[in-house]
């Protein structure tokens, strides 16, 4: 399953454009920005009016509402209070902009703020009334769509595809509707939601994982948010359930259970507990996602031993004779080792990760090859994470931090986040020489 997990280089955002989400637990509150191309003259607010039927006309939104509530706001100094992100920045959160349109839009003069309020047991139905609204005015103008809560920018186009039709019925697509910033920080990578608090939900974080689980965890982050969404709520322990089967017959379930891999568990939930923010957070209440009731002794193997246990996983032992050919080519992998270790310490881009394979000793005194995702790259000593599930070393686990030496290394993938890798030569070798 594909998860819009995006490689954000810093948690800073545009510091004059913060979320406008509510902190009370019964009002919803939201922003969009109309931006007028640079050419264009403003249309009369009076005109934006008239396509928000369904909300009351305020000029400005009270504390507390008990209706649904609508406000618009001429914005004339663009560039001192609500300046277009810069080429940059359009090129992770611009949805749908051709260049020539971003670089256009950076002289945009005119602009007018949306401001909605409602309560929340509405919440689902206004923001599906809104979006379209939005959507049917911009239809016949060459204006970009501002939403708040993400910090993205659309074209028309883009926002009818993500937040128009990416509707089920009446069941929103959460994975359609937020974003998901994904980021190194001091212990790992921390993945965290934007747009959940147009459901009048909290957003939802995971801290401290490794670029390689950047998939599985932005599935979960979404499983999670879809569930939410649904109807389910932590229990009195604060367990969530994330039964996959439990969801709504909607297009996400399906292509969330054809991703499976036939050895995933049923009945699964996880603890959530209070996330801690972090600036360039959402304006809004965080959870954080907990493994501790998964199988592992640290937290690096709990997390793994979970979400294998929820999407299932492909480990596999494979018997062969290193021949002449697969020891070629690990000579060949190993002298891209230093330059590896260089790469690794002047730093990775977002989203890039190196994986090692290295003999570990079985109790009978064998050796059982596995893949080690590096965390620390020193002279020769190398630290990570082991990627496989040991089929003859009950002292190990996927997850478990290990310790390898670089001259006993076969071989080396380095994947790039564009999807790419480089490497795993013998692997290619073992799987048509396997016994």
């Amino acid at each position: 399953m594909i998860t819009r997990i995006i490689f954000f280089i810093t948690a800073a955002l545009l510091a004059s454009e913060l979320s406008f989400a509510s902190e009370t637990s019964h009002n919803i509150r939201f922003r969009s920005i109309i931006y007028f191309q640079p050419e264009q003259q403003p249309s009369n607010i009076s005109e934006i009016e008239s396509y928000y039927s369904d909300f009351k006309i305020v000029d400005k939104l009270p504390e507390h509402s008990t209706q649904a509530l609508i406000s618009f706001s001429s914005i004339e100094n663009i560039k001192n209070d609500y300046p277009i992100p810069d080429l940059s920045y359009l090129s992770y959160f611009g949805r749908g902009l051709d260049k020539q349109q971003a670089d256009s839009i950076q002289e945009a003069k005119h602009a007018v703020l949306i401001d909605i309020s409602y309560p929340k047991k509405m919440s689902y139905s206004l923001l599906k009334s809104a979006n379209r609204s939005l959507l049917e005015y911009s239809k016949s103008k060459r204006v970009l769509l501002w939403d708040s809560e993400t910090r993205e920018l659309f074209t028309p186009d883009a926002w009818e595809k993500a937040r128009v039709n990416s509707w089920d019925k009446d069941i929103p697509i959460i994975e359609n509707h937020t974003v998901i910033h994904a980021y190194k920080n001091n212990n790992g990578v921390r993945a965290i939601t934007l747009g959940m608090a147009k459901f009048g939900l909290p957003d939802i974080v995971s801290n401290d994982f490794v670029w390689s689980l950047n998939r599985p965890m932005g599935n979960l982050i979404n499983l999670v948010g879809q569930s939410m969404v649904e109807g389910s709520k932590p229990n009195k322990d604060g367990f969530l359930n994330i039964e996959i089967n439990n969801l709504s017959n909607t297009n996400f379930k399906k292509v969330l259970v054809e991703s499976i891999i036939g050895n995933a568990t049923s009945d699964n939930s996880i603890l959530i507990g209070d996330g801690k923010w972090e600036d360039g957070d959402p304006d809004n209440y965080i959870i954080e996602l907990l493994f501790s009731n998964a199988k592992g002794d640290n937290l690096s193997e709990k997390r793994a031993s979970f979400l294998s246990s929820l999407f299932g996983s492909e480990d596999e032992i494979l018997f062969v004779d290193h021949n002449e050919m697969i020891e070629a080519a690990s000579m060949k992998a190993k002298k891209r080792l230093n330059s590896l270790k260089a790469e690794f310490n002047k730093g990775l881009n977002p989203g890039d990760f190196i994986q090692l394979k290295a003999p570990f000793k079985t109790p009978d005194g064998s050796r059982e090859w596995m893949w080690v995702e590096v965390t620390l790259w020193k002279e020769e000593i190398i630290q990570g994470l082991l990627k496989n599930e040991p089929f003859n070393i009950p002292s190990l686990r996927g997850g478990s931090e290990v310790l390898i030496y670089q001259e006993d290394v076969f071989d080396y993938i380095i994947n790039y986040n564009n999807g790419t890798s480089e490497g795993n030569e013998t692997g290619k070798l073992i799987s048509k020489y396997q016994n």
